[in-house]
């Protein structure tokens, strides 16, 4: 009786065995051994994606929780404007950072760009939920957006969302970035947060001086 070899009765299992034994072998269990490659290549590098535009600098100040959101402006040059009074009766709720047209608005912190809205007493404006989805940041009279800025974007703390402007009723030539900062009960409902003085929470420790500002109308 005759033994046929054994490597005659099973090629397909050793030709497997052998892909399987190369090093950095890219053949998956199963497949054909016609489809190994003999010169196996390491994996690609993955690509590293450099940012085109840094993040914008920006003043934190000391025992400040927020980011100053115009650049160049100094925890010395804010004022507290938040108790004035304004026309009809209002309050203002807000802080004025006075600066020149079309310097940087930068984003106070980080979170997500909610609404885009133009018109109405704050001109061109950006509604910014936070990342805890339960604050608002709302940016008003700018003079336009920076580019690719959109609803549901996501922003870091510090990138450049928008431009210094006096849009609105502001008044001409009165610039400056309205800033509020309001707490959320219902998200679906933005526009009517409680609002919140954001004067401490970018001076921070800082004097605490004020001085004559122009305000809205």
């Amino acid at each position: 009786m005759s033994i046929r070899p054994m490597h005659r009765a099973l090629p397909g299992v050793l030709a497997l065995a052998a892909a399987l034994s190369l090093n950095a072998c890219t053949v998956a269990i199963g497949a054909a051994p016609e489809t190994a490659s003999r010169n196996t290549r390491p994996a690609p590098r993955p690509e590293i994606v450099i940012p085109a535009e840094p993040l914008a600098a920006g003043e934190l100040a000391p025992g400040a929780s927020l980011l100053i959101p115009v650049r160049g402006i100094r925890p010395a040059q804010l004022a507290d404007t938040y108790a004035d009074a304004r026309s009809g009766g209002r309050t203002h709720h807000a802080i004025d950072i006075m600066a020149p047209a079309g310097s940087p608005v930068v984003a106070a912190a980080d979170g997500t760009v909610h609404r885009l809205r133009t018109g109405g007493l704050g001109g061109i404006t950006i509604y910014q939920f936070g990342d805890d989805g339960r604050t608002l940041y709302y940016y008003a009279h700018l003079q336009r957006y920076a580019a690719g800025i959109r609803e549901g974007q996501r922003i870091r703390c510090g990138e450049i969302i928008a431009y210094v402007g006096d849009t609105g009723n502001a008044g001409a030539g009165n610039y400056h970035l309205h800033f509020s900062v309001g707490r959320l009960s219902n998200p679906e409902r933005y526009w009517e947060s409680e609002n919140v003085n954001p004067y401490p929470l970018l001076a921070g420790s800082a004097a605490r001086v004020r001085t004559p500002v122009a305000r809205d109308r």
